[in-house]
């Protein structure tokens, strides 16, 4: 004998979200990306899409990485937070500095940090981290969509 638990969740205990609709931009990245597989895999008939979502931290980086470098400029993931060591069962952070932005990049001969936010606000050691390299001649960005990223690339001599 087989029992089927039935789950039932109140309605009025859950949080809706809002159905998430992907930009125009987004989707001119996708089109920009699956063109440049087609040039680089001429023979290949099944070539994948590359889906981007700007709606979350990780998605909006994937997207401002994948359209500087589909643009011919430098860009690097930074990764500051470390990794978890099971034999010292602790966190052992990455050696980089705090503040440092999310991407690194190379945009006309001059640095650009970009950090994004979705949600959450600058940090303390983020502006400083941003003051110190503008003074140095470069520029520190806050990105809170692939489409304000865009807006301000365009300022960028």
């Amino acid at each position: 004998m087989y029992y089927i638990a039935k789950w039932t969740v109140n309605s009025k205990d859950r949080k809706q979200k809002k159905r998430y609709i992907k930009p125009l931009s987004v989707k001119d990245l996708e089109n920009k990306i699956f063109e440049r597989k087609k040039l680089r895999y001429p023979n290949n008939p099944y070539i994948p899409i590359t889906k981007f979502r700007d709606d979350t931290a990780n998605g909006l980086t994937k997207c401002v990485c994948a359209w500087l470098q589909v643009n011919g400029y430098f860009a690097a993931r930074i990764n500051t937070t470390g990794n978890y060591n099971a034999h010292l069962e602790k966190w052992v952070y990455s050696g980089s500095k705090k503040g440092m932005a999310d991407v690194t990049s190379v945009i006309n001969g001059r640095h650009v940090s970009i950090e994004i936010k979705i949600k959450d606000k600058p940090l303390p050691d983020q502006l400083k981290v941003k003051q110190e390299i503008e003074s140095a001649g470069g520029l520190y960005i806050f990105v809170r969509s692939f489409d304000d990223f865009l807006k301000q690339i365009q300022n960028i001599n």
